[in-house]
């Protein structure tokens, strides 16, 4: 066995003292601060234990989702911000990866029926969660371009009203010559609802996760106050905004525009392209109104908008509903409006 010398174990007083000193320094020092998550806005560290597994629909879904849950969830997202959720079709892997889920949070108002028997097949005991519950739905209807319709339903108790016009036209099946609506699924666009939208998350996680209820309430409490300063921002750019129009080509936008006293001007409605008549009455709407851009989305062809904005000497602008960073995007999109005169 290898031993040292007694000499080698002994060290000089004045070195043993500096030693101690360094020792006792170290000791002394504070422990380092735990890590602020600052891209959640997490009121407080995340409590440990196992993750819940919850899926949305589409990715603003996710950002409301995680600021209210943070790391304690994983969040996966069905419809990228690519694809038109509205003509989606759910993968094998997708159905797959759901019967591990704990929840699924739906858009609601019909935006998933296509799919809700296999995502109920897929994973029986999920939560399903509704955020379209207690909102009364907007119309997505035919509009005529001359008379400036909105085609938006008549206005609810949750989303006050702004003085729109309430006389709303709604489009023809030509077999019956009946009148057929459509709800509107993009609640997702008024930070109005998404305060309702945030509160019924916040419930539902507490409800799979009852330990955790006080953090997720507090997280809430500080997304609340976040979409309170949105919305004040939002409303400081619009302000002077003349005149209070806004040609889309897909009516992603009536929500929004109720909120902040807009008028959407779709060109497509209901997936039908508009007749040539009817980009006449368009364009005349625009040159009328001095309105110098075409909205359109990334999800959708921009030949129909391009036309337009040739004939209107204006240019096209892209503005997602779909993109994640919800609160950056609405901003952007206020911004844009803003500068469609110009």
């Amino acid at each position: 066995m290898w031993t040292f010398p007694k000499k080698s174990m002994r060290l000089p007083f004045s070195l043993a003292w500096v030693a101690m000193v360094g020792l006792s320094v170290v000791s002394c020092q504070p422990s380092p601060s735990p890590p602020n998550d600052s891209a959640n806005n997490q009121t407080e560290i995340a409590p440990q234990g196992d993750r819940l597994d919850v899926t949305v629909t589409i990715p603003p879904q996710q950002y409301f989702v995680e600021k209210i849950g943070g790391d304690r969830l994983k969040v996966n997202v069905f419809v990228s911000g690519t694809n038109d959720p509205h003509t989606y079709e759910p993968k094998p892997q997708q159905l797959e990866a759901l019967s591990q889920a704990d929840a699924y949070i739906l858009v609601g108002l019909g935006f998933e029926n296509a799919w809700l028997d296999r995502l109920k097949s897929a994973n029986p005991k999920m939560m399903l969660v509704d955020l379209a519950q207690g909102i009364t739905p907007l119309s997505m209807t035919a509009h005529d371009h001359a008379d400036h319709g909105h085609g938006e339903a008549e206005h609810t108790e949750e989303h006050g009203d702004h003085g729109h016009d309430k006389n709303h036209q709604a489009t023809q099946n030509p077999e019956t010559e009946e009148q057929v609506s459509v709800q509107d699924p993009h609640i997702w666009l008024s930070p109005t609802l998404v305060k309702q939208q945030a509160k019924a998350i916040a419930t539902s996680l507490s409800q799979l996760d009852p330990p955790n209820a006080n953090y997720y309430q507090g997280n809430l409490e500080k997304f609340l106050g976040e979409i309170d300063q949105l919305d004040q921002q939002i409303r400081q750019t619009l302000a002077t905004v003349k005149p209070r129009k806004l040609i889309v080509f897909h009516p992603s936008w009536g929500y929004f525009a109720k909120d902040y006293d807009l008028e959407q001007i779709p060109i497509q409605v209901e997936g039908q392209e508009p007749s040539a008549q009817e980009l006449g009455k368009l364009i005349d709407l625009a040159k009328n109104n001095g309105l110098k851009v075409i909205f359109t989305e990334p999800q959708f062809s921009p030949k129909n908008a391009e036309a337009i904005a040739t004939e209107i000497q204006g240019r096209v602008e892209t503005i997602n509903p779909l993109a994640e960073n919800w609160s950056e995007n609405l901003s952007e999109v206020a911004k844009k409006i803003s500068q469609q005169s110009n």
